[in-house]
């Protein structure tokens, strides 16, 4: 089993230098948010890892490290890669290339895969605050996340297959603590909540989060989870589907979006970023519009938005989706 040293975190962070980045955190998690509380390949890689025997997320101690051994197949063959600990802030933060201040080099293994693209290595998986603890250049990356993260949809950190040289992520696991926080559900406010006629062809309103309820930067009172934070929803690219709206149990048309969560590093170079201090962090925020239709009853209407969940934490609506409700009034 690796155990934790200064010689191997120095070591791993000249082969990244060797490597000629140092944006070997985003390629850590990039791609984590495209399925949920699975470990699976991030793509294009068709790799097939288990995180101790499971492809799904693996369990860790508050207070001691814990062993945890990675095998895959179907990586690239005779390539050196790392298997690291890793913040979720990594996946969020801008500029991409600070995310390896996010990571835990100091229990990251380097190895190089077989002849048939296989992989054996054990890490010790350790939380802020434990013996050993996790330990990364930013104080502000802990493990399990803390409970304004969580809001944020950055609901865990991961164990992660990356290529050290070309900084490819390839695969990836969640980790679950036992303390680890659950979010706060997300709100929901149309303008307007309150209608005296709809059209034959419906009345369009605008949704968005319900005031200061996200404010930034995320508190730990916040209500800023959405089910895709690193992603956005919707996004095609990454595989994530976009909302569903029902009203009174009938899906009707909209246009909403969530945007990504982002993390202000140094230099960052998102526009959210722009006039924000270093270690800000932006939560998910709601947008768009949803179309009333002409078939709703007198009285109060129930409009829920549901985003597809790709995080591991159960979702708070149907079909595991994160959902948030509110009434729309129609007084004729």
């Amino acid at each position: 089993m690796p155990h934790r040293s200064r010689s191997r975190g120095s070591s791993l962070r000249r082969a990244c230098t060797a490597a000629g980045t140092l944006g070997l955190g985003a390629a850590l998690l990039s791609g984590i948010a495209t399925s949920p509380a699975s470990a699976i390949p991030i793509p294009p890689s068709t790799s097939s890892c288990t995180y101790n025997g499971s492809p799904v997320a693996v369990a860790a101690s508050n207070t001691t490290g814990t062993p945890v051994t990675v095998s895959c197949t179907g990586l690239p063959s005779n390539t050196l890669v790392i298997v690291a600990q890793t913040s979720p802030l990594a996946g969020v933060i801008s500029p991409s290339s600070s995310a390896i201040d996010e990571a835990d080099l100091s229990t990251g293994v380097a190895v190089t895969t077989s002849l048939t693209g296989g992989l054996t290595a054990t890490i010790t998986m350790t939380a802020t605050g434990g013996t050993p603890g996790f330990a990364a250049i930013d104080h502000k990356a802990v493990c399990p996340p803390t409970q304004a993260q969580v809001n944020a949809g950055l609901t865990n950190c991961v164990v992660t297959v990356a290529n050290l040289l070309t900084t490819t992520g390839l695969n990836f696991g969640n980790i679950i603590y036992p303390t680890e926080p659950s979010p706060n559900a997300p709100t929901l406010r149309l303008r307007p909540t309150v209608a005296r006629h709809i059209g034959p062809n419906g009345k369009v309103v605008t949704a968005a989060d319900v005031h200061n309820d996200c404010p930034t930067p995320v508190r730990a009172l916040a209500h800023c989870w959405w089910g895709a934070a690193l992603t956005g929803a919707p996004n095609a690219a990454a595989g994530v589907p976009g909302f569903t709206v029902i009203i009174n149990g009938t899906p009707v048309t909209n246009t909403l979006a969530a945007s990504p969560a982002v993390y202000c590093a140094k230099k960052a170079t998102a526009a959210a970023c722009a006039g924000l201090p270093v270690g800000t962090l932006i939560g998910p925020h709601l947008s768009g519009t949803i179309l009333i239709p002409p078939t709703i009853h007198k009285g109060g209407n129930t409009v829920a938005a549901l985003e597809p969940n790709t995080t591991p934490d159960p979702g708070n609506g149907p079909s595991n989706t994160v959902a948030a409700a509110v009434t729309f009034w129609l007084r004729r």
